[in-house]
């Protein structure tokens, strides 16, 4: 086994292993003058591979691709080495787990690579794990030898839930923003403003079948420009609305959304207050006032959520979004 370390990308381990790489890749396609390059300046992440005595023996790369012709949320790995004496053990798998792990966390719809004929190992390596021949890109494009390779990664949804007065669209934008802060790609949908529409029909009050063939409709053109990672705040009492939006936010190539609800709570108190700032007077006050009662009492016994979060005010909603971030692991 061995341990993945993320490090710098001028690490002197991985720079070691990196010219290890290049000697290797020089003899198989016989260019001694070879030099790869060394520094990615949309870097998603480098990472070098440890043996238990702490020698470095695997290395790889993820960067946001440069390239025109791939798309806006591919990531590209780079520099995946095992060192000759360490293979065999499946730590190239280790080191693609971690890239890939890192390449979600960072709102990619998809991974590329490249590799070349005179490597048969690794081609039979990213064939075995489930990669897909694509065209050629960028240098690539006019070699020969070059086989390029794609992982379509599926879109991750997380639908904040909560009763009225919760927080739900304060986190949920406090959670685009610290993602936006690391460099993910993330998309934000206020789900009540897709549904805003009267008279709703008896049989659909909250406009679900509305929201969720709105959802359906831009959820393309959000991965199409490279958003892989989608922040909803809405209120989810039913148990079939996690399909529907596994189902609103598929993708031809990757399959159904991957989905994580969680729900924001406060005390009643705290969420009257709440409400009586945000509606003042009127029909919506009043309606607001009951329903964040019922409403409350109904979600607690459905327990739909993947966490539950406290929102009750003591802390900033960045301090509330860094938690939501890390319980669900994005």
């Amino acid at each position: 086994m061995i341990t993945v370390r993320s490090v710098p990308a001028d690490d002197a381990d991985a720079h070691r292993l990196w010219k290890a790489q290049e000697r290797d890749l020089a003899e198989r396609y016989d260019e001694p003058d070879l030099e790869l390059e060394t520094e990615f300046p949309t870097l998603v992440g480098s990472w070098v591979g440890y043996r238990d005595d702490g020698a470095p023996v695997a290395s790889i790369v993820a960067r946001w691709s440069p390239y025109a012709e791939t798309a806006p949320g591919d990531v590209e790995l780079k520099r995946l080495w095992v060192e000759p004496g360490h293979r065999g053990h499946g730590h190239s798998r280790v080191m693609l787990g971690a890239a890939e792990a890192a390449a979600r966390k960072a709102g990619a719809t998809r991974l590329i690579l490249e590799t070349g004929t005179g490597q048969p190992e690794a081609i039979a390596l990213y064939e075995s794990a489930g990669w897909i021949p694509m065209a050629p890109y960028g240098e690539y494009s006019h070699e020969p030898e070059s086989r390029c390779y794609a992982k379509p990664l599926p879109t991750r949804v997380l639908v904040i839930n909560g009763t009225v007065g919760a927080g739900k669209t304060t986190v949920s934008s406090a959670v685009q923003d610290l993602l936006g802060e690391q460099g993910a790609h993330c998309g934000f949908i206020d789900a009540d403003a897709l549904c805003q529409a009267v008279p709703a029909p008896e049989s659909d009050r909250y406009q679900q079948e509305l929201l969720f063939d709105s959802l359906s409709a831009v959820a393309g053109v959000f991965r199409a420009r490279g958003y892989g990672l989608m922040v909803i705040p809405r209120v989810v009492e039913d148990a079939l609305d996690r399909g529907r939006y596994e189902r609103a936010f598929a993708s031809a190539d990757a399959g159904a959304a991957e989905v994580t609800i969680v729900r924001v709570v406060a005390p009643q108190d705290i969420r009257l207050e709440r409400v009586a700032a945000r509606e003042p007077e009127g029909y919506w006050r009043d309606w607001a006032t009951a329903r964040t009662v019922e409403l409350d009492d109904v979600l607690e016994e459905l327990d739909l959520d993947d966490a539950v979060i406290d929102n009750s005010g003591d802390r900033n909603r960045l301090e509330v979004a860094a938690e939501v971030v890390d319980r669900i692991g994005w």
